[in-house]
């Protein structure tokens, strides 16, 4: 059970500020439907090892948003949008909540730009970095026939199936991976320890050696002596 911090509106029309525990933000916004409460933001507690991952991250991510993000985001404009919530309110209710810097920043331009006249969709589509074009395209077509709610549900469905796709590829690729890296282990062992040892023996012994061997051995020379430049063109 985690626990979710949000921001909505009591049947009087007054703004509400609290906490609520719930398995997801889900359950989390049917919860507060049942209070009579209209959620306007809701948002994972955010501890201060979680705000340090999260600088951290988005540092090395160059200013992306993570699909985890966007899945939250879709997840709370679904229901902002099935709960009449006007759209530039929702956007800043979401500002409040958002817990990545680039999307919070992102969507302090986007509430300027609708406030200023653009389209919800004009106004995303000049964040190309966090959302893409079918992204884009499905809200616009939401725009147009008045059902942003479910372009938003839509939206969900599809970035978790390409969460799980990930996961799944990532699953799949780990033993591989491996096996590769044992591998690489053990050639880098054989010719640095094994071959050397042979190579000194069969030289004291003065023996003839088979072409393959004579191989094997200058594999392991040119290693040794050159692996370097071998790491740098890897």
């Amino acid at each position: 059970m985690a626990s979710f911090k949000y921001t909505g509106r009591n049947a009087g029309g007054s703004q509400v500020k609290d906490s609520i525990d719930a398995a997801n933000i889900d359950l989390a916004a049917e919860k507060l439907f049942k209070k009579g409460i209209t959620p306007i933001s809701i948002s994972a507690a955010k501890t201060a090892n979680n705000a340090a991952s999260t600088d951290v991250f988005e540092l090395l991510n160059n200013g992306k948003v993570s699909l985890e993000e966007l899945i939250v985001f879709c997840r709370q404009m679904y229901a902002l949008m099935r709960s009449g919530v006007p759209i530039l309110r929702a956007i800043n209710g979401m500002v409040e909540s958002a817990n990545s810097t680039a999307l919070k920043k992102a969507l302090v331009d986007i509430g300027k730009q609708l406030e200023g006249g653009y389209t919800f969709s004009s106004a995303l589509n000049s964040h190309p970095k966090i959302f893409d074009h079918l992204f884009i395209s499905l809200v616009h077509v939401g725009e147009n026939t008045g059902q942003l709610d479910q372009a938003f549900l839509k939206l969900t469905t599809y970035l978790e199936r390409e969460l799980d796709t990930r996961k799944r590829i990532k699953a799949a690729l780990r033993y591989p991976s491996m096996v590769l890296i044992a591998i690489s282990a053990a050639m880098v062992i054989l010719n640095i320890f094994v071959i050397p040892t042979f190579a000194d023996m069969f030289t004291r012994l003065g023996a003839e050696l088979p072409l393959a061997t004579r191989f094997i051995i200058a594999s392991s020379n040119l290693f040794i002596n050159y692996w370097h430049y071998m790491l740098l063109g890897v």
